[in-house]
């Protein structure tokens, strides 16, 4: 009986329907969240908002793209969970893509906040932005890179590959228990950071500021309990494997997310470099591991 009532809640949140349903609810409210910001800076730079609320001088239209890619960001995390119970691959590849989100969108603020005004472009912030965007290029390159190792053989669930023994069906349903869990404690996280961070006066200006306060409590609490999670995905791996390759393979991804979390408590070029070193670590085991894996196939 309680495992038909999983099922059916497992369905809601998992299924291909809900999924086509999520996407389109995020679609329709980062258009309405980009429509309703750009309007309020447009109405705050013509005089019509009081400045008490427009909170300072006229600002850049473009700040309004940072809310849109904040609920894209909900989605991917959405995403990230939903993937779980079919690939541990696609799992990892999803947190480098919230990560790379995290940086387009911080490129973006950065760029609107260079372009604000008549004042000389400083020299460091252009600098800066510079480094930003080859760091994004290659974070690209190497999501490519580790998609491209993932290949047709990463681990998808298959019913007839998980009939041929106990442990691996234990091991699929182990993960979906782990993915309706996190589901629930995601939502969780992101209630308690709306309302547990220091708070600024509301004003137009502040927008970003404050989503970026919210976003900065919620995303180390969630690689947190990311990191928790391979912990606990690598230990039933023993139950199910003992090749070397794929528990190296694993604990190499625990390495990469908890970098990944590192990278959210340094700043500047630190911040890019820590995130290129999780990700190209990434890359390298997967790759390593695919080396293993043809040379023991063979």
């Amino acid at each position: 009986m309680y495992t038909i009532i999983f099922q059916k809640i497992f369905s809601f949140f998992f299924s291909t329907k809900s999924k086509l349903l999520f996407e389109k609810a995020i679609f329709i409210s980062a258009i309405l969240t980009f429509v309703v910001h750009f309007s309020l800076i447009m109405l705050s730079n013509m005089g019509i908002i009081p400045h008490e609320v427009a909170g300072g001088a006229n600002q850049n239209p473009i700040h309004a793209i940072y809310t849109p890619f904040t609920i894209i960001l909900i989605f991917e995390i959405y995403l990230l969970v939903y993937y779980l119970p079919s690939s541990i691959t696609s799992y990892l590849g999803r947190q480098y893509e919230v990560i790379a989100l995290i940086f387009i969108r911080q490129i973006f603020s950065d760029l609107a906040s260079l372009s604000e005004g008549y004042a000389i472009v400083d020299f460091e912030k252009l600098q800066m932005l510079s480094f930003n965007f080859i760091g994004l290029l290659v974070l690209f390159l190497l999501i490519f890179c580790f998609y491209k190792l993932s290949g047709s053989k990463e681990t998808r669930f298959n019913e007839q590959h998980a009939k041929s023994s106990i442990a691996e069906k234990r091991f699929i349903a182990t993960k979906k228990v782990m993915a309706f869990v996190l589901m629930l404690l995601f939502v969780c996280l992101f209630v308690v950071s709306l309302f547990s961070y220091d708070r600024p006066e509301f004003t137009i200006a502040n927008i970003p500021g404050i989503i970026k306060t919210i976003n900065n409590t919620f995303f180390q609490h969630l690689f947190i309990a990311l990191i928790l999670s391979e912990v606990l995905l690598l230990l039933f791996t023993f139950n199910l494997t003992d090749k070397f390759h794929k528990i190296l393979r694993n604990s190499g991804f625990i390495i990469s997310t908890t970098l990944l979390k590192i990278s959210f408590m340094t700043q500047g070029m630190s911040n890019m470099i820590v995130v290129l070193i999780a990700v190209a670590f990434g890359v390298a085991v997967m790759g390593i591991y695919r080396l293993y894996d043809r040379k023991l196939t063979c």
